[in-house]
């Protein structure tokens, strides 16, 4: 089993932080969440509530229609979740076309927009490029600008800024703030750094051994922690 029992609810609005040690099972948590789990996977028991709809009894259509609309993910490593073979272009506006039924020029001047959104210079030229033309902190931006495409109401953050040197990650992580503020989602900021965490999110759940081993506000849960394990991830991090 990889989770065990985990249980935990996000506000509308809230950044909700999950953090532990690689292999605790945060990643699927997120692709339970967005309903990703490979076939081979099993959940035996619980639900997962989306605004009052438990997505584990969701058919295939509703999937459909929710995730990119009202719950959107950005992954780990940008390269990889992005099609080498397509444009930026013509990925980010088959969102616009797709979810919101633009036409192709209504599409291009929404990808173009939400591109000057995520704090990126000359859209037009990056709309032009493949991902690989791009560097790491660019194809990231990318990414939020089709998981934000349609204003989701969920953003599921599966370690964003991992891959990427510290100047370009703090830039992603001010950049994160700002659309937050601009769009109001719920956010589930799934890492392992601390101090990201503690930065971005109001409350915090504490993943050990695929159990939920400590949940709070972030403030009291750094501040005064009273699992054996959260205070060991404390020690952790450098002062």
């Amino acid at each position: 089993k990889v989770l065990n029992d985990v249980s935990f609810s996000i506000k509308p609005g809230e950044a909700y932080g999950l953090v532990g040690e690689s292999g605790c099972g945060k990643t699927t948590v997120a692709m339970a969440v967005m309903r990703y789990l490979a076939p081979n996977a099993r959940v035996n028991a619980g639900h997962i509530l989306f605004q009052e709809l438990d997505l584990l009894a969701a058919s295939a259509e509703q999937l459909r229609k929710l995730r990119g609309d009202r719950m959107a993910m950005v992954y780990q490593d940008p390269g990889s979740s992005l099609n080498p073979s397509l444009t930026v272009g013509r990925q980010i506006t088959e969102v616009y076309r797709f979810h919101r039924g633009f036409s192709k020029a209504e599409a291009s001047e929404a990808a173009a927009t939400m591109l000057e959104t995520t704090q990126i210079s000359d859209p037009a030229r990056i709309l032009r490029r493949y991902p690989h033309e791009l560097s790491g902190g660019q194809q990231q931006r990318v990414m939020f600008a089709m998981a934000l495409a349609t204003n989701p109401d969920l953003l599921v953050l599966d370690e964003p800024t991992t891959g990427l040197d510290t100047t370009v990650e703090a830039e992603v992580l001010d950049l994160v703030s700002q659309l937050r503020t601009k769009f109001n989602a719920s956010i589930l900021f799934i890492s392992h750094n601390l101090g990201i965490v503690a930065r971005m999110c109001e409350r915090v759940g504490v993943l050990y051994a695929g159990r939920l081993v400590e949940e709070g506000p972030s403030r009291d849960l750094f501040s005064h922690p009273k699992h054996p394990y959260t205070l060991g991830l404390l020690r952790c991090v450098p002062r």
